[in-house]
């Protein structure tokens, strides 16, 4: 018990450290500032300020020496970037110490500025070396204006898309953008490195980050999607994180197996995973999207966006540059009537809404047919009815309907006989009889009706014959 309470008093200090190790870095150059000042005569009197401004700030890096000590033992660091940055920081409090007597006695008077000179380029490269230790080597290169620019919202094209390899072109360019900085060879966070498949499977501290190719019993897929407030979301709150896209790519490669070799081509593709792939598409190609309009719109406002993201809406890119997005309250339950106004500031600019068991009703539908761009909607388990079906004949481009789950009976989807573009309708677990379906089927034969209750067919082998043996 002792020793694990002395512990956590040691890791609770050494957190202090990214805070009182700005304080010597401020201190000290204040410091070394008004040592250069006062050497004119006319600014003389600043040299009165330097040994007590030198003080504080001696102290507060011998301080920061402490904690930073108590901080490195918890380990997730490697040991020769660690040891570096820790024997420069002990050299600028060593220094630093050293010249509060020097001026405290008057001794070496001609070596302070240099010696001061020493102390500020050992507490630059300090300071360096612990920011590459909390963010990543290249976390200054990174950002340089003429350096490799890797923009964080668009999702990169790829020429020959099926047969990329997904692992090497789709997984590993997001975990090395956002991840590699805290989970690397010199950074060990959590005892987790993500750089390179078989530090991936190795896991970290708490285990596998992969779990039987599903993605939310995965820690390197829960912690991506946790609240921003969560202290165990990743990557943590104040760093970039990962645009939908990017989130949607993760989920997909491990709930197909987290497979380091398999090619695009050779995963199942669900129609959400497939409109992130089309955005991932040379501009130009030649294969079509039908669900995605091949003009383009201009971008939504970032303040109709924000306004949905803020109920819980996700709001997605459907393919690069063109405008066009959809639309998905999956965490977003509470989703009505009164919340499908929201719909409205993008409807030149939804292509896909999915409003799967929400609290969408007839009168959301009334707002919904003027979104003139619309080609799928989900409807599934909503409390949607035959008056809410009468206003989808706005909807002129709607190519895909799921009415799973919903209240709607003959009268409703012989109403869709006015949606002359609708190719594919889901209708199980609705009061629709076969008599409704065949007058629909018969009225638009080209229109994939999906109504359930799947009959899986008798083979041979399901049937065993036993014969009594003669004796």
């Amino acid at each position: 018990m002792m020793t694990l309470l002395q512990g956590n008093w040691s890791l609770f200090i050494g957190r202090f450290h990214p805070l009182l190790v700005h304080l010597p870095i401020g201190m000290l150059i204040v410091a070394f500032i008004l040592e250069v000042m006062s050497k004119n005569r006319r600014l003389a009197v600043l040299s009165a300020a330097v040994l007590p401004v030198l003080v504080f700030g001696a102290l507060s890096a011998v301080a920061a020496c402490i904690a930073g000590w108590l901080l490195s033992t918890s380990g997730g660091y490697d040991e020769d970037a660690l040891d570096l940055h820790m024997w420069m920081g002990i050299g600028v409090a060593a220094i630093s110490v050293l010249l509060c007597v020097f001026r405290r006695y008057a001794l070496f008077r001609n070596a302070w500025l240099p010696v001061s000179f020493v102390m500020i380029v050992l507490l630059s490269a300090a300071g360096h070396f612990g920011g590459n230790l909390t963010h990543g080597e290249d976390y200054l290169t990174a950002a340089l204006p003429f350096g490799k620019n890797r923009s964080a919202e668009a999702t990169p094209a790829i020429a020959n898309l099926p047969e990329a390899k997904v692992y090497d072109q789709l997984v590993m360019p997001i975990l090395e953008e956002k991840c590699y900085s805290c989970h690397n060879e010199a950074k060990l966070k959590g005892g987790l490195r993500l750089d390179g498949m078989d530090n991936i499977k190795k896991g970290g501290e708490n285990g596998p980050v992969i779990k039987d190719s599903v993605p939310e019993a995965s820690e390197l897929y829960k912690r991506l999607v946790l609240s921003e407030s969560d202290d165990k979301r990743m990557p943590p709150k104040g760093k970039p994180q990962l645009t939908p896209q990017q989130l949607e790519i993760l989920y997909w490669w491990i709930e197909q197996g987290a497979s380091p070799t398999a090619t695009v081509k050779e995963l199942h593709r669900t129609a959400r995973m497939q409109l992130v792939l089309d955005g991932m598409k040379p501009s130009g190609g030649s294969d079509a999207n039908p669900f995605v309009p091949q003009e383009e719109v201009s971008e939504a406002s970032g303040q109709d966006v924000a306004a949905l993201e803020k109920i819980g809406v996700k709001v997605m890119p459907v393919a690069n540059e063109n405008g066009f997005v959809m639309i998905n309250a999956v965490n977003a339950p509470g989703f009505g009537n009164k919340e499908a106004e929201l719909l409205l500031p993008l409807k030149k600019q939804i292509v896909w809404l999915k409003l799967s068991n929400t609290q969408t009703g007839d009168s959301a539908l009334k707002l919904i047919s003027q979104l003139p761009e619309l080609t799928r909607l989900h409807l599934e388990n909503t409390p949607v009815t035959d008056a809410g079906l009468t206003h989808l004949a706005g909807c002129k481009q709607l190519k895909y309907l799921n009415l799973v789950g919903t209240k709607v009976t003959d009268k409703g989807i012989l109403l869709l006989q006015k949606n002359a573009a609708l190719k594919e309708l889901f209708l199980y677990k609705t009061a629709v009889t076969p008599a409704a379906l065949g007058q629909l089927r018969k009225a638009m034969p080209e229109m994939k009706i999906d109504t359930g209750g799947y009959v899986m067919p008798v083979l041979v082998t399901d049937t065993l014959v036993y014969r009594k043996q003669r004796t």
